[in-house]
């Protein structure tokens, strides 16, 4: 059974059940309540007849007489009759059919002791039937129903029966309404996910319930929200996927053409086995790489991290980096702010961290010109450090500077050097990875500085190894 169907089916039991009870409980209130009257009436007229009795036995005739002209005005009165002889009036010229009068004689007859019916004789022999209207009815009629329709030509029982049927109907109606109401944005989610996992990730579906504001829409939004990271990361595994194998492509062709050339000319096989190690080191960085952007951009689990101490960290950077500048006649220089304390910590992965600095001095080692000098500076301000590696090389042109944090965009300006268009891409998930950021921005006459931003570790914070 479909939710809707079981929805439908609750509402109209639950509104069933409260007909029957609402019913059940009007009827036994009704019963109740005639029951009541009934005897309380009962009691009444039987009281008076036996008062007229009594007035009969001592005053005779116009003792009875007496008693119900006094009682004329009253309701129970004309409940109550007197029939002298075989007359077809009541002793104050009631109407009564000869067939209740021989009914009421024949039952006094037959129940001498009855406080209903009761036959009396004057002091000449005169007999009278005492009775009260309605003795044989031993039941309480119900009382009039308040569920009328004024105007309509019918038996209050119909009444009841048409007024309960609208009842039914529009409760079956406001069921109805009211399933369709909860069900329809569940068919609405079932339908965008069907669209999703059949490829359409651009789906979206909390404009088609944004006429409410309940737990469906907000469920309506979260799945919107989900479309929109699975499209996103989609998105970035084809963009990976055509850049790696546009990348794969060029040292794969260029090792073949160097088989090619060692099975042509053997005789220099060593020289190209030289060439066929460098493109093979070329692969080996660049699917290294490729690695760990992807885990990097498609996991959810954060870094590993624990207590690092910054300024020995930026020294051994330093240090590493050094060889290779001097190399170019290069120098690497660690500047830092006379107030920054040499214990300073920070907490960070080591690894990625060291990778993310290294990529980027790297970088300004390869950009800058023979001569210049790699700076490093570190300052703070009251939440972060603040990290600037500078360098003398040409730049990067505005226009194509927001764009260098992206996976394979090389500038202009790094056309002619080797490297995989990866190391920057990898350097700011590293860094977003630590909660900071990083900025890459001109600096004239010439030049480009790279600025990271790290938070400050809060005082008291404990090693953090977590992996959620």
């Amino acid at each position: 059974m479909k939710l809707f169907q079981r929805i439908f089916a609750t509402f109209c039991a639950v509104i069933v059940c409260a007909i029957f009870v609402a019913s059940f409980s009007f009827w036994l209130v009704q019963n109740t309540l005639a029951e009541n009257q009934f005897n309380q009436r009962r009691t009444i007229e039987t009281t008076l007849m036996g008062s007229i009795i009594s007035a009969f036995k001592t005053r005779g005739d116009n003792g009875a007489r007496e008693i119900l002209t006094e009682w004329k005005d009253s309701p129970v009165s004309s409940a109550v009759y007197v029939i002298q002889g075989d007359e077809k009036k009541d002793i104050l010229n009631r109407y009564i059919d000869n067939y209740t009068i021989e009914r009421a004689r024949l039952f006094a007859a037959n129940n001498p002791h009855s406080n209903l019916v009761r036959i009396e004789y004057d002091r000449f022999g005169e007999e009278y039937l005492f009775f009260i209207k309605g003795w044989d009815n031993r039941q309480a009629q119900r009382l009039p129903s308040p569920l009328l329709i004024p105007g309509l030509p019918l038996a209050p029982i119909w009444h009841e029966f048409i007024i309960l049927s609208f009842i039914i109907i529009v409760g079956l109606l406001m069921a109805y309404i009211l399933a369709g109401n909860i069900a329809k944005p569940i068919r609405i989610l079932g339908n965008g996910m069907d669209r999703v996992a059949n490829g359409e990730l651009e789906t979206r579906i909390s404009q088609q319930v944004d006429d409410r504001d309940d737990e469906l829409s907000h469920l309506a939004i979260q799945f919107d929200k989900m479309a929109e990271k699975l499209e996103k990361l989609v998105a970035k595994e084809r963009h990976l996927l055509h850049h790696v194998s546009h990348e794969m492509r060029s040292p794969l062709a260029r090792m073949q053409a160097i088989v090619g050339l060692i099975q042509a000319q053997p005789q220099k096989q060593e020289q190209y086995l030289k060439r066929l190690e460098g493109e093979l080191t070329r692969m080996d960085t660049l699917v290294g790489e490729l690695l760990t952007l992807s885990r990097l951009e498609t996991s959810n689990m954060a870094l590993e991290k624990e207590s690092l101490k910054l300024l020995p960290f930026l020294g051994n950077l330093v240090e590493d980096n050094q060889s290779i500048a001097q190399k170019n006649g290069q120098t690497v220089a660690l500047s830092v702010d006379g107030k920054i304390p040499k214990n300073t910590t920070i907490l960070a992965n080591e690894s990625y961290l060291y990778r993310a600095f290294d990529n980027v001095i790297r970088n300004a080692v390869n950009y800058s010109p023979e001569g210049s000098t790699i700076l490093i500076n570190i300052g703070q301000d009251h939440k972060h450090w603040i990290i600037d590696v500078t360098d003398n090389g040409p730049g990067v042109d505005e226009m194509q500077l927001p764009h260098i944090f992206t996976a394979f965009y090389r500038a202009d300006s790094s056309a002619n050097k080797p490297g995989t268009g990866l190391g920057l891409a990898l350097t700011q998930h590293i860094i977003e990875q630590h909660c900071g950021k990083i900025i890459a921005e001109n600096i004239k006459p010439n030049g480009l500085r790279m600025r990271f931003i790290l938070p400050k570790k809060k005082t008291g914070s404990k090693t953090e190894k977590s992996a959620n």
